[in-house]
């Protein structure tokens, strides 16, 4: 799904345009000067869907690699697959950790199968080669620290024909909707602290980790979240 000339929705399940499958982040494909980058992978189910819609969105452009906001299943299960295809997968220092591992406890998926959040038998594949922004070139992408929903939690901005975009996971959703946080290393004074990191970088558009891309003021929709802090009630659950 073209959003502009720099930016392909490639992905998303149940809380997005039901792209790929129901267990899927959106995905984002971001075209950049000399390449194309992945922001976040899926849940590595049904992959295949996913992979036609990048092959599809990349024509003859490379894929120079990946980045993971968090390191959730819907986010980041579907880094292994993509990595085991030679695509570098990127990410924070913390989330590369929890990606290489798997270990489903630090990782919040015992949790959330009790929960049934993920379909019953789900595993997490390990992907030991996801490199961190230090040993890796991101190209035209930057990191912004954005604990809060969780404390891995990273969002990445890109800019490309004078448009900052910014890909921010599960820090912010359209309408300045957050998820509020329930991981056991979530914080939410650290959510608020991240917000304003995002308004302080001034980007022109929001690619949420789900819902509805934000093309034009971005800004609008990050005052909204934290004017709700300022009022003394947490934001409206994404959810």
């Amino acid at each position: 799904m073209r959003l502009d000339a720099n930016v392909d929705l490639v992905g998303g399940g149940r809380l997005g345009a039901g792209l790929s499958n129901a267990y899927d982040s959106n995905v984002y494909l971001l075209r950049g000067a000399d390449g194309a980058w992945l922001a976040d992978t899926g849940s590595g189910l049904d992959q295949e869907v996913l992979l036609a819609r990048v092959r599809e969105a990349l024509g003859d452009l490379p894929l120079r690699g990946g980045v993971l906001t968090h390191a959730h299943a819907d986010h980041a299960g579907g880094a292994a697959g993509l990595a085991a295809l030679g695509t570098p997968i990127i990410a924070g220092a913390r989330t590369a950790e929890l990606v290489r591992a798997a270990d489903p406890g630090p990782l919040g998926l015992d949790a959330a199968l009790r929960a049934g959040i993920y379909p019953p038998g789900y595993r997490f594949p390990s992907c030991p080669d996801v490199l961190t922004p230090d040993a890796a070139d991101l190209g035209p992408l930057r990191e912004l620290p954005a604990p809060g929903h969780s404390a891995d939690h990273t969002a990445y901005l890109f800019t490309a024909g004078g448009t900052t975009y910014a890909c921010t996971g599960d820090l912010l959703f359209s309408r300045g909707r957050i998820v509020l946080p329930g991981a056991a290393d979530a914080d939410v004074q650290e959510l608020r602290r991240s917000l304003e990191r995002l308004r302080d970088a001034r980007p022109d558009v929001l690619l949420p980790g789900h819902g509805t891309p934000v093309m034009a003021d971005a800004s609008w929709h990050i005052e909204q979240a934290l004017a709700a802090f300022d009022l003394g009630r947490l934001p409206a659950s994404f959810t």
